[in-house]
């Protein structure tokens, strides 16, 4: 059985080296504002099965200096393997105004360069889905998805992937659309609680794997 965590962030060579013992082969790194992003690629280059992605997280939109973009832009050139994430909204956090513009950004940028998104959201449906009504070619990945049925259907025109790290809405989404993720270490401290998640939430391990696969644009 081959395992995989659609969404965790830096973290010691170590943990990764320990979950792959435990069957855990891939992982896809997010990070949060750009000192992490090469720190992301050396990690590819030092360990076998990481994906990694650049973005500015919505509550570090003020770390988002002049000519950032421009920093993205060179580095997605650079890495034509990188993702963009983790971006997103948060209306629980400020400066709402900002976290809106840079989310454009950055779904301009990915747009440009055909790369998937990784996708934050809270408490901002309506302006989430109004930023990607304006970039429907970008490939979007909602993490640690917290929704409705509803929000999924509107999310289908989009052909959103969702990934989870319990069992709360994993019989509302699309078998073809779900993934699953530790968003470690802030979420199950470590990716290596991934085959004990998917054996909770009884899911089939060979066709989680395909959907992981698919979203990558492996298959």
């Amino acid at each position: 059985m081959i395992y995989f965590d659609a969404h965790c962030h830096l973290m010691d060579d170590s943990v990764f080296l320990a979950a792959q013992t435990g069957g855990v082969s891939s992982f896809i790194v997010n990070t949060t504002r750009p000192d992490e992003w090469e720190k992301a690629a050396d990690l590819n280059k030092r360990l076998t099965g990481i994906y990694f992605c650049a973005g500015i997280h919505p509550w570090y939109v003020r770390d988002a200096y002049p000519g950032w973009q421009q920093h993205l832009c060179a580095f997605l050139e650079k890495y034509p393997q990188s993702m963009v994430g983790e971006i997103g909204l948060d209306k629980k956090k400020p400066f709402f105004d900002e976290q809106i513009y840079v989310f454009k950004e950055c779904l301009k940028i990915a747009a440009r360069y055909n790369r998937q998104v990784h996708i934050h959201c809270v408490g901002a449906w309506d302006e989430m889905i109004e930023c990607l009504s304006e970039y429907r070619d970008v490939l979007p990945l909602f993490h640690r998805f917290v929704g409705d049925e509803f929000i999924i259907q509107k999310l289908k025109w989009f052909n959103a992937y969702f990934s989870i790290l319990n069992n709360r809405y994993a019989d509302i989404i699309p078998d073809n659309r779900l993934l699953v993720e530790t968003d470690s270490p802030d979420g199950l401290k470590t990716p290596a609680a991934i085959p004990e998640l998917v054996r909770n939430m009884h899911l089939d391990v060979d066709y989680l794997y395909q959907t992981f696969r698919e979203f990558l644009g492996e298959l």
